[in-house]
């Protein structure tokens, strides 16, 4: 279990070296070709700490839409549909 935990999950080296190992000088647009993930590794190399704020948000983001729609699903049971508000019954929950 802790050699599972101390896995690295992003490791912004093999996103920014293969992304410029494949730049070969060709009409290729920046965001396109490098995309967000390379976007990101270039973050965590040159502002951790923004990065480290912008994934801890989105974490939590994340976590509370899901923690919300679960409760709802615990609420309408069977009449629950996910992403609407007030569920199939129109109930005033959200």
């Amino acid at each position: 279990v802790d050699q599972f935990l101390d896995t690295q999950f992003f490791d912004p080296e093999v996103y920014a070296t293969s992304n410029d190992a494949s730049n070969d000088g060709a009409d290729n647009s920046a965001q396109t070709k490098k995309g967000l993930m390379f976007w990101f590794a270039n973050l965590v190399q040159n502002d951790y700490e923004l990065a480290e704020t912008l994934y801890a948000g989105t974490f939590l983001a994340i976590m509370v839409i899901i923690s919300q729609e679960l409760v709802r699903w615990s609420l309408y049971g069977d009449n629950y549909v996910p992403f609407t508000p007030g569920g199939r019954s129109g109930g005033g929950l959200w």
